[in-house]
């Protein structure tokens, strides 16, 4: 049985004004695009709103589905029974939605956060909150707000556990008063009060259970010895008693506790070499190190998956020009090897969600000619109950594919790449737009990506190069971008510049870069630093001056050699070399308009980075543009002043690199 929601029907039910999309439009034969096109080019607005939806959840007996959807920067609950339940409605304010989970088929958990500060700390942070709804009686209750010394907020390991038949959830706080120890409580979905799981130092993270709420172990990174520990529950039900079974002295990059191992008893780890090459490891009860599990994943990043009933591991996943999931686990595998056959074979598919019973699972899907669709499947009956489409309204012939493409950097190191061509333009000799990934340990994938998309509308090729640095191609790759910041991770962008013009698909002399994050802290070096290539830069929450960025970090962190401090400080490199590949102490250097724009609520990046940006370039005359967006944080959360920053950067490239 195949059920498919019409979009009319649900707005109505759902309530006048705003709802969920439940509907799909016809997928899209792969026929050649028509030569002009047959719809008006959307509005950046429509490409720049929120997917419609931003979290997805189904219950524990696979029988009801819950979503948040944005319409403007107003958040929704949509929540409905499956196959062809009514679906209701309701608003969630303006707030940032996070996550989404069922505390048990009647409850759901709804993480938000917020940019402020605690009196223990002077600076702003993203803050969590967990509240749990009662979809019966609209009832909210937040997670902690009962406990006296506690502040009403959640850290972290938000996992729904069953406990002698009975849901709860788990989430862990800090107590507000000194020593500030880590604590792992439990909580019924309709109480604020909760249970005490578990307990650590204030170094202590990731608490592990068994689905059954029974402690595991957990970990602590003690920042003055440089040491990480693990503790196992090496005691008997009811009555915990926490060993250290591995402890390693790490500096830089440090291990983590991923979950359970295969066994259940066991544990996975994520541990360093040398602090660059990772491998992930199995530890037994009795603190052994087992060997290697990923161990042929030399040139590759591999990420664990875990059962979603038993919370074992499964498998790996593995991101390429898409994720894939390589499970060892039968059934998990089974299901997974099935989507092919089900979405269709150029479907970049994948399961988000589970029932208790992992046949019955929610998966989102997109391809070529879906821009994100999510399906309700249940293999134990072949029911398929189509949910969502991201952006329904978005005309599909003015969406166009990347492609994978690989070139050479200066010094032989091959770059992957994916560029995107204009629809209903032919490649040869378009406008560029460099847009590398923030990061920098990050990378680009064949996954729909928005801000390519409005670029491309706007007769724009855009090339996004997972330049070296970049996560993906294995440990060594990532790691030759230390040091490289403003130099050979610069030209390696450049450098696709110039094969692209090799081969006559794009014109040098019409490029601009735009980025953010670590984009934006290249798109500013693009501009200073590699001189000749751009016509303009659009830069977002980039890095400017990396020394007062890094005192930023050691102040925030509390310490100068923090953890977080000396990551960055080994991102960086040589310290000699800082202000040379600083672009606000090169600002003289400017070649090209720069046009800066940063939110106020900015955590990971201060707005003081860009504010010292402006001033330098003022004071050296050359031509700039800084817009800030009031509340708006690193993720470009607020959807309105996502929107009204990117029709800025497409008005400034406009006016300086036209298409």
């Amino acid at each position: 049985m195949t059920t498919s929601f019409n979009r009319r029907a649900v707005l109505a039910g759902a309530g006048a004004g705003a709802g969920l999309g439940l509907a799909f439009g016809a997928r899209a034969d792969d026929a050649k695009a028509p030569a002009k096109p047959e719809t008006p080019c959307p509005s950046v607005e429509a490409f720049a709103k929120s997917p419609l939806v931003s979290n997805i959840a189904l219950s524990p007996d696979g029988k009801r589905v819950a979503v948040i959807d944005q319409w403007g920067d107003e958040n929704n609950l949509i929540f409905f029974d499956i196959p062809d339940g009514k679906p209701r409605r309701l608003s969630l304010g303006t707030g940032k939605m996070r996550e989404l989970l069922w505390a048990d088929n009647q409850h759901v958990v709804i993480i938000s956060s917020v940019t402020t500060s605690l009196p223990e700390l002077a600076a702003k942070s993203e803050l969590y909150l967990a509240t749990c709804l009662d979809l019966t009686t609209l009832k909210m209750t937040n997670f902690f707000s009962n406990e006296d010394d506690f502040y009403n907020i959640v850290e972290g390991d938000i996992q729904r556990i069953k406990v002698g038949g009975e849901y709860r959830v788990t989430a862990s706080n800090f107590k507000r008063t000194s020593p500030f120890n880590r604590y792992l409580y439990s909580f019924a979905a309709d109480s604020s009060h909760g249970h005490e799981i578990m307990s650590g130092t204030q170094f202590a993270e990731d608490f592990i259970t068994a689905p059954d709420g029974q402690p595991i172990a957990y970990c602590e990174y003690d920042e003055d010895r440089k040491t990480w520990l693990l503790y196992y529950n090496t005691g008997t039900p009811g009555h915990s008693r926490y060993d250290v079974i591995y402890k390693k002295k790490e500096e830089g990059r440090y291990s983590s506790l991923e979950g359970l191992g295969r066994d259940g008893k066991s544990v996975v780890i994520q541990t360093y070499a040398d602090g660059e090459v990772s491998t992930y490891h199995e530890i037994s009860a009795d603190g052994v190190l087992g060997p290697a599990l990923d161990a042929d994943s030399k040139d590759k990043n591999h990420t664990p998956l875990f059962h979603p009933t038993t919370w074992r591991l499964s498998g790996f996943s593995q991101r390429d020009d898409q994720v894939t999931r390589d499970y060892f686990d039968p059934l998990m595998k089974k299901l997974n090897d099935a989507l092919p056959q089900v979405m269709g074979p150029d479907a970049r598919a994948h399961m988000v969600g589970f029932a208790e019973d992992p046949r019955k699972m929610i998966v989102y899907s997109e391809s070529n000619s879906d821009s994100g669709s999510y399906i309700f499947i249940d293999f134990s009956t072949g029911e398929q109950v189509e949910i969502a489409s991201n952006y329904p309204d978005l005309p599909q012939e003015w969406t166009t594919a990347k492609q994978a493409r690989d070139y050479k950097a200066a010094d032989g190191l091959n770059i992957h790449a994916y560029l995107t061509l204009p629809p209903f333009r032919e490649a040869k000799n378009l406008p560029l737009i460099v847009l590398p990934h923030g990061g920098p340990a990050a990378r680009d994938t064949l996954a729909y990506d928005w801000q390519t998309q409005v670029f491309a509308s706007r007769g724009y090729a855009v090339l996004q190069p997972n330049y070296r640095g970049s996560e993906g191609y294995g440990d060594a790759f990532t790691v030759a971008g230390y040091g490289e910041w403003g130099r050979k991770m610069q030209t390696d962008l450049s450098d696709g510049v110039r094969h692209l013009a090799q081969k006559g698909i794009i014109d040098p002399k019409r490029v601009a870069i735009f980025g953010a994050s670590y984009g934006g802290y290249a798109a500013a070096a693009g501009a200073t630093l590699d001189p000749g290539v751009y016509r303009c830069a659009v830069a977002i929450a980039g890095v400017m001056d990396i020394k007062s960025f890094v005192s930023f970090k050691e102040d925030a962190s509390g310490r100068v050699d923090s953890s977080t401090a000396r990551y960055w400080k080994m991102q960086f490199g040589d310290q000699k070399t800082w202000d040379a590949a600083s672009p606000a102490k090169q600002a003289d250097k400017a070649y090209c308009p720069i046009l800066l724009i940063h939110g106020t609520d900015d955590t990971v990046v201060p707005i003081d980075q860009s504010r010292r940006m402006e001033k330098a370039l003022k004071a050296a005359g050359k031509p700039v543009e800084f817009v800030t967006f009031k509340g708006q944080d690193h993720w470009e959360s607020i959807p309105s002043a996502r929107t009204t920053m990117m029709q800025a950067a497409v008005d400034f490239i406009a006016k300086h690199n036209p298409a």
